[in-house]
């Protein structure tokens, strides 16, 4: 973006995503079916793994955290 714009600025943007269901998880993770098929990753058995994890987390804990950051680019000639 330099080399385009004089002037560049990142806004970041932090967060927490909280769920008390593995659900919206296991479906972000499906969500790669394609990019697995083509390095040969078992995934059926991966994601069947994941949603394991995340029911017993989930029971331990009440929730699974997923910490991320977004961000804002804001970009001056």
């Amino acid at each position: 973006m330099g080399e385009e714009f004089e002037r560049v600025e990142t806004m970041e943007l932090p967060g927490t995503i909280a769920v008390d269901d593995p659900g919206p998880v296991v479906a972000h993770m499906a969500s790669y079916r394609a990019w697995a098929d083509q390095h040969d990753v078992p995934f059926e058995a991966t994601v069947e793994r994941a949603r394991t994890i995340l029911v017993d987390h989930i029971a331990q804990h009440g929730t699974f955290e997923i910490t991320c950051v977004g961000g804002v680019l804001v970009c001056r000639r």
